[in-house]
């Protein structure tokens, strides 16, 4: 169950507008959170994508629902109207459970090297470090604890949780978010065998990261050998 939100809600014909879905209903009524039909109470809009579950469109207390065109008869709710249901949950879920916006500015605690150049819309949170000639865009967010390697790129709107560790030279794109303890750019395991031997090839490669890319919590994405590693959104 979706915990209550702060916000003052929507009403439904300003999420219509938002997610592009065809208003059916009373375009007054607000909400203010997202749930499942099932746990629903009122004040949330809940949606039905699945048609295993079209029997508790009866029983739902939301105050309004997201719905095909062919299960939108099965309700008086107000209702939101759409090809792909789930996809205007998504948004409604966006737009009504905003993730609190970062505070711009480098807390004191944090380290940043002289020659990094950051937005001043930017975030630096506690006790992050940044390097040298590594460049962060307009509105990015730096975790706490998070390590940012020389020569390393932010892109605009980037967001960085906590303890990421990003390798020199890397480049993440705008919009991208980087869960905690997720670690790119490290050495691979090249090694060479010499006379019994081994010798550490070293990886001379970066990692490229695209716009709109999500990494998630605990990732590891080591660097190329001599090219670079390049990831975008499928």
């Amino acid at each position: 169950m979706a915990p209550p939100s702060s916000n003052p809600g929507l009403r439904l014909a300003d999420l219509a507008a938002l997610t592009g879905a065809r208003l059916d209903g009373d375009g007054d009524v607000v909400v203010t959170r997202v749930a499942t039909l099932e746990s629903a109470e009122p004040g949330a809009i809940a949606f039905l994508a699945n048609p295993r579950y079209r029997g508790q469109l009866a029983s739902t207390r939301a105050s309004a629902v997201i719905l095909r065109p062919e299960d939108a008869g099965a309700t008086h709710l107000p209702r939101l109207i759409a090809a792909n249901p789930y996809a205007v949950y998504a948004k409604a879920a966006a737009a009504l459970h905003p993730a609190d916006p970062a505070v711009p500015g480098v807390h004191p605690s944090a380290t940043v090297a002289a020659t990094a150049r950051i937005a001043a819309s930017a975030s630096i949170g506690a006790g992050a470090v940044v390097g040298g000639a590594v460049t962060i865009g307009e509105r990015a967010s730096v975790g706490a604890l998070c390590a940012i390697g020389a020569g390393t790129s932010l892109g605009d709107d980037v967001l960085l949780h906590a303890g990421v560790t990003l390798y020199p030279r890397t480049v993440i794109g705008a919009r991208t978010i980087v869960h905690s303890g997720a670690v790119v750019g490290a050495d691979g395991f090249g090694m060479a065998e010499e006379g019994g031997r081994w010798i550490k090839i070293a990886q001379v490669g970066r990692v490229v990261v695209g716009a709109d890319v999500e990494i998630g919590a605990n990732t590891t994405i080591d660097r190329g050998a001599m090219a670079t590693r390049s990831l975008r959104r499928a």
